[in-house]
């Protein structure tokens, strides 16, 4: 490259003809001349299109004039590297005419004129380029909708947070939040209003925070703080109050106001060799029980907790063991015909054989299944094992017609192929759709997705009945009998315990007796313990019962004597 330097009329030093090609990568690119002084001797014409500024708005100022400050230490460091024979590329911001910044990206070379040092330079914006970095770097580091940390960026920190302790003085907590019920939300409103009210949710929680601790967004409406070096765990909890103080105001979301509160886990630690999934796991199961004592309020971690947390591994080991070698079991429980007294269906319930405790009841492991999604697996063995035993039951049992049901919980109900695995069970064994029970609680309702309520409709379509079990115990079960085509209730047995002494006991059973026979469903009573409760149920007109007064749940042969004999009672 020949660089010459003439005098113009003022005297100043400008360049002569230059072989711009040379100089640089992109004809685009703004070439620039400078003394070792720093002081700009020449700027081409690309200066006015890139930034803003005409090449005499720049010559005769220092190039560092027009460097972002935050970015001069770099740009420094780089003239102090150039050389004659090598090129040296820097990255700043540059300062455009209108007060903006762009991002470039600086080749120069010390180039020598007529005994002159001169700093020849190739200025490409690099803004697009970097703005398209910057993006990227905020997908893959923060939560797309709220802003906030994702979960890799919140287990880094965690991590790092723990290995600190060893240093700082304090308790690392962690908070494990997420609003109540905010399922009804996203199926009630749509997810653009559930979008704003996480949205306003984060920006609440920001304003709670210090600079120093991380929020961060694991998924759906679950949201983790990490809080280091509090004074004591009572900090924590405060902490815990003020965020659902905050979460207790409506928030605005299109002219409309919508309540939501939030329920909090909290877990404290001056343990550096304390685990980060440990620590999340432990606050999450405060969470759970901040959510079983009533929601919209906080729970410490505690040793009972840990004890129970210890008790999950157990039972969860258990099951898989129990899965792996055959012994989850199915039992059946007669249903009777409370005008005939003959029994008509048997309910699938399942049982899990443990080598060192014996047959274990659902209350024992049914949690840990659920929340370990091994309960998809089991109630997948509890459908096949009931059309089977329906197919078995046509055989040997020609002359009486006899239904199964089984229990679906909300895991099984939102696995895309529940629908189909109930009608290839029934196609598989030549099951008639009508002598198929399935038995939804509200809350399996209440937490099921649009897809999965359209395939249980599916399915009732099909000919498959569908019921709802345990009615009278949730918020809004009239409302589900309303909301939902169904076939059956069945009533919970905490409404029998008063039927043989009070009154109104007998009056709400009744009431909900003549309720379900007016919208044309079957009534079935759980719980039956007693020659009074049957007596009463049936002159209150409740057409089929089921409870230990018929029988306990056991063997399919079990059910083959019952049938034979023409009785409920055995």
């Amino acid at each position: 490259m020949r660089v010459s330097v003439a005098e113009d009329a003022g005297g100043t030093a400008r360049p002569g003809p230059i072989d711009y090609r040379s100089v640089a990568a992109d004809p685009a690119d703004l070439v620039t001349v400078a003394g070792t002084d720093g002081v700009y001797r020449y700027v081409s014409g690309a200066s006015r299109r890139l930034f803003g500024w005409e090449p005499a708005d720049l010559v005769g100022h220092q190039e560092d004039y027009f460097v972002h400050p935050h970015d001069l230490q770099g740009f420094h460091v780089a003239r102090s590297a150039l050389t004659t024979t090598d090129c040296v590329t820097t990255s700043y911001r540059f300062l455009c005419r209108n007060r903006s910044t762009c991002w470039t990206e600086t080749t120069s070379r010390l180039v020598r004129v007529n005994d002159q040092d001169l700093v020849v330079s190739s200025v490409h914006d690099t803004s697009e380029r970097h703005l398209n970095t910057s993006r990227l770097e905020r997908q893959a580091f923060t939560d797309p909708l709220t802003g906030v940390a994702n979960r890799p960026v919140l287990m880094d920190r965690l991590q790092r947070a723990i290995l600190r302790l060893d240093r700082n003085d304090g308790v690392l907590a962690v908070l494990y939040l997420d609003l109540d019920r905010f399922k009804v939300v996203n199926d009630s409103l749509g997810h653009r209003v559930g979008d704003a009210v996480l949205l306003q949710m984060a920006e609440r929680l920001l304003r709670h925070l210090r600079p120093t601790d991380t929020l961060a967004r694991l998924g759906g409406d679950e949201f983790v703080i990490v809080a280091e070096g509090l004074p004591n765990e009572f900090e924590a909890v405060e902490l815990g109050r003020r965020i659902i103080e905050a979460c207790r105001e409506p928030f605005q979301v299109a002219e409309e106001e919508f309540n939501c509160t939030v329920s909090v886990g909290i877990v404290c630690t001056r343990d550096s060799q304390r685990g980060s999934d440990d620590l999340l796991g432990e606050a999450d199961l405060a969470l759970y029980r901040a959510k079983d004592h009533g929601r919209d309020r906080s729970e410490i971690f505690d040793e009972d907790l840990r004890a129970k947390a210890v008790g999950r591994l157990v039972t969860e080991q258990m099951l898989r063991q129990a899965l792996t070698e055959g012994n989850v079991v199915v039992e059946y429980q007669p249903i009777v015909d409370l005008s005939t007294g003959r029994t008509v269906a048997a309910e699938a319930l399942v049982r899990v054989r443990d080598p060192l405790r014996g047959m274990q009841q659902p209350d024992s492991f049914m949690e840990v299944a659920e929340e370990t999604g091994l309960l998809i697996e089991m109630d997948g063995r509890v459908l096949a094992d009931a059309v089977a035993q329906e197919s078995g039951w046509q055989l040997r049992l020609p002359a009486a017609h006899f239904e199964v049901a089984i229990n679906v919980t909300a895991r099984h109900l939102a696995d895309s192929g529940f629908q189909k695995a109930v009608i290839n069970q029934l196609d598989r064994h030549g099951v008639d759709p009508g002598d198929l029970q399935i038995e939804v609680t509200e809350r399996v309702l209440l937490e099921a997705s649009n897809s999965a309520i359209t395939g249980l409709r599916d399915l009732r379509l099909a000919g498959v009945q569908v019921g709802l079990d345990d009615f009278g115990t949730g918020y809004s079960s009239l409302a589900y009998l309303r909301q939902f085509p169904l076939d059956f209730i069945k009533i919970d047995r905490s409404f029998l315990r008063e039927l043989e002494a009070e009154e109104d006991g007998r009056a709400v059973v009744g009431a909900i007796i003549d309720l379900a026979h007016a919208l044309h469903l079957t009534v079935v009573a759980e719980g039956v313990e007693t020659e009074g409760q049957r007596r009463i149920l049936r002159d209150l007109g409740c057409d089929r019962a089921q409870g230990f007064l018929f029988g306990a749940s056991g063997t399919p042969e079990a059910i083959d004597r019952l049938v034979m004999a023409g009785s409920g009672v055995p």
